[in-house]
Formats: C-alpha cells, sequence, structure tokens
C-alpha cells in the first residue's frame, strides 16, 4: 500500500461532469493565486451566463428541457421550449444546460447551480490539479491544458456546438484517470471490484454507496498502527465519520442526497465520462460496469500495486481498455515527445515535474502514434541521457532527495538515437 493515503480529500454530488475542471484549469491560469470564493464564483458565472434561443427547438434540447429542467424556475422556458405555443418567442438557457443535452454524452446530470459554487473547486484541489490554499495553478493543469482544445475553452464563454467541452477526448481521459487513480485508489478499487462482483446487471447509487463504509474502515486499520503524519490520521478519523455517516443511510428511503449520496456520486458520474460506466438511462443513478472496466480491473490488479501499476502499466492498460493497437515507443521519438512535453510545461526557471513531463509525452505518443511510453521508463531514459550527455538535460529533487523535476537545456541530447 502506498505511503500517502489515496482517498479524496472531498467528495460531494456536484462534482459529477468532468468537463468542468477544464474550466476550472483555465481559470487558475489566468492569475497567479486565487481564493475559493473568487474561483468557485467565477466558474459559477461562466458556465451558467444564458444563451438566447428561438424556436424551433431541437429535439435533444426538448428532451432535456422536458426531463432536466422541471423545477417551478423553469415553467416559462418549459412552456415555450415544449408547447410550442409562442411562435415568436425566444428563451434565456444556461450554457451548461445546451452542452448537457447533446445526445453524444453519457450522462446528463451534474448541472451547477449557483448556491453550490464552493463545492465544485474542491474536485480540483483533490486531483492535485489545483493548489490548497492558494487556489493557483498546478503543473498537473497544463497537462489537461495542453490536451484541450483552445476551441472547449473559448466554448464555456459562447455556444460552441462543435466543441462541447463536457465530452471527454481520450488524451483528457488519460490525465483525468491517471488523477483519480493516483488520488483514490484505496476506495476505487475495491468499490469497482465489488461492484463488478455484483449479480445483478445494473445498481444504483444506493448499492454503490452501501458498499462504502467497509472499504474505508479497512483502510483505517490498515494504516492506523503505521507511522502517519497527524494530518493523516486526521483524515482517518474523517474516514470513520464518514463511514459511519454512510451507514445510517443503509436502511432510509431514497431522497437523493444524505451521505451516501455525497461520498459515492464522485466515483460513479465521472466514470461514465471516461467509458468505465455506463448508464441505461442518463438522467437516472442507475449504471452498469462496462468492459473497459474489467481490463482496468485486471491489470491494476491491487491497491498495493498502485505505484507499480501507474508507473509501468497505465498507458498499456489505457490502450486496452480503448481497444488500441500499440507498439512500444522508440527511444528517438520518445526523447522528441519528451523534449516538447518539457518545452509545453516548463516553469519561470525551466524546470517542469518529471511525471507531468512523462504524462504529457505518454499521452502525446499513445494518442497520435500509437506508441507506448510508461512513466517508469521516462525515469530511467531521463537518467540514462543526462548521464550520456550532461548537457541535455538536469534534474532537481524533492525534500526526500528524490529525482522529481527536469530542465531541457537543448531540444537533443549528442547522439541522439
Amino acid at each position: 500500500m502506498a505511503s500517502r493515503i489515496r482517498v479524496l480529500d472531498a467528495t460531494n454530488r456536484t462534482m459529477q461532469r468532468l468537463g468542468y475542471l477544464k474550466a476550472l484549469c483555465a481559470l487558475v491560469n489566468e492569475t497567479e493565486t486565487s481564493n475559493l470564493n473568487t474561483l468557485g464564483k467565477r466558474l459559477i458565472e461562466r458556465v451558467t451566463q444564458t444563451v438566447r434561443m428561438s424556436p424551433p427547438f431541437d429535439e435533444q434540447t426538448r428532451d432535456y428541457v422536458k426531463k432536466r429542467l422541471t423545477d417551478g424556475t423553469y415553467r416559462e422556458l418549459r412552456k415555450i421550449v415544449l408547447e410550442g405555443s409562442l411562435i415568436d418567442a425566444a428563451v434565456s438557457m444556461e450554457i451548461q444546460d445546451l452542452y448537457l443535452a447533446d445526445p453524444s454524452l453519457p450522462s446528463r446530470t451534474g448541472k451547477l447551480v449557483g448556491e453550490n459554487w464552493r463545492r465544485y473547486p474542491y474536485l480540483g484541489t483533490s486531483l492535485e490539479l489545483i493548489k490548497k490554499g492558494t487556489y493557483s495553478a498546478l503543473t498537473r493543469s497544463l497537462v489537461l491544458l495542453a490536451v484541450t482544445p483552445k476551441e472547449e475553452i473559448s466554448a464555456f464563454q459562447a455556444w460552441d456546438r462543435e466543441h462541447n467541452p463536457m465530452r471527454i477526448s481520450d488524451s483528457q481521459a488519460i490525465v483525468l484517470l491517471y488523477c483519480l487513480i493516483d488520488n483514490d485508489a484505496e476506495v476505487l478499487l475495491p468499490l469497482f471490484q465489488g461492484l463488478a462482483g455484483l449479480a445483478e446487471a445494473s445498481f444504483d447509487e444506493r448499492i454503490a454507496g452501501n458498499l462504502l463504509p467497509e472499504i474505508m474502515r479497512q483502510i483505517v486499520i490498515a494504516y492506523r498502527s503505521r507511522g502517519i503524519t497527524a494530518e493523516e490520521r486526521d483524515r482517518l478519523a474523517l474516514l470513520t465519520k464518514s463511514a459511519n455517516s454512510i451507514d445510517k443511510w443503509k436502511d432510509k428511503a431514497y431522497t437523493g442526497g444524505g451521505a451516501r449520496q455525497e461520498t459515492v456520486t464522485v466515483r460513479l458520474e465521472p466514470y461514465c465520462d471516461l467509458g468505465f460506466l455506463s448508464k441505461p438511462d442518463r438522467d437516472r443513478f442507475e449504471y452498469a460496469t462496462t468492459g473497459a472496466l474489467r481490463v482496468l480491473l485486471d491489470r491494476w490488479e491491487s491497491v498495493a500495486n498502485t505505484d507499480t501499476f501507474l508507473r509501468e502499466r497505465f498507458f498499456a492498460t489505457f490502450a486496452a481498455c480503448r481497444r488500441m493497437t500499440v507498439r512500444s515507443a522508440d527511444d528517438g521519438e520518445a526523447i522528441e515527445a519528451l523534449a516538447g512535453a518539457g518545452q509545453t510545461l516548463k516553469s519561470s526557471l525551466g524546470y517542469s515535474p518529471i511525471t507531468d513531463v512523462g504524462l504529457l509525452a505518454g499521452l502525446r505518443l499513445l494518442t497520435e502514434r500509437g506508441a507506448v511510453l510508461e512513466l517508469g521508463r521516462t525515469t530511467k531514459l531521463l537518467k540514462f541521457l543526462q548521464k550520456q550527455d550532461p548537457t541535455f538535460i538536469r534534474f532537481t529533487v524533492d525534500r526526500m532527495g528524490v529525482l522529481a523535476y527536469v530542465k531541457f537545456l537543448k531540444p537533443c541530447p549528442e547522439g541522439k538515437p
């Protein structure tokens, strides 16, 4: 098991659609620092701005309005869109509603509302895209933005049917899946194993949520006797508290809220965006596992192997989940991709986190050339190149003395393969 506790710091029902993270990462990269108040409210302002729409309305919009916009505040909008009695009338719809109505999306839930302005940004900090406290950009956010077309970022400010930012591309899925596993592995793997082992073909969020208390208690037992920090011990206490709160909801009538739904939704809905779960009905919180999830579980194997999985098998596993035909990247294209990623991600001092450089280089090679470059090989290759040509790259270490950052001093090494 990893030395740090891989469990999300924050979970709530607002954290459903991964597409909002693109807007969040764009926002934190617009300023050096921010705060929760400013960031949360700016995100809400961006996704709730309205677009003026006139009849006739397409079928996808009509169906979305009929099934999702049922609150009384939408009475007039529903009348115009669904009844069509006012031929010359126009309506104002939130830009996020128009994107969520897209029939190509695997789920239509997860709309953000004004009163939840403080909730969604915590997903960004929990996934290490955003720095806690200062709400500034971490390099991982630049990795996501590097694989997000500028048209998708602009689409949060002006409706663009062709560039729906709620769709998740393969490149974006690689970044987000890595973040989710790296920061929530100890809940995710046993939860998904439990769901894959259910006798029923489908399950709802209550069934999934009922698995969480035992998973959380096992994490607490595993770490209780270890030499961990005071902060991590506080996290264990919160896990115990969360497990107890979820248990209290097991026999209660379904309300759509409560500790069980608040805790489990972020472990279900995002994986519909990524293709590991499917929804028979895109408007209901009912799910089925996919073949891609079974491939992931087979290759991940165990929580104890998470570090090895992420270093040695992550890209090949993603390729298998997507049924890609792949090959191993040769040294020449690996070096070119790593140098290019370093250039994209470099700080003002020229350094970039080695993991982020390897992640960006690896996903570019996989999605553009069908070539696999695992993170473990990235580190070994960079060490070799530094010894072969000290004028090519330079390293710095973290507080534990482990190589953490790399700076590319020139485009390619002497005697490039």
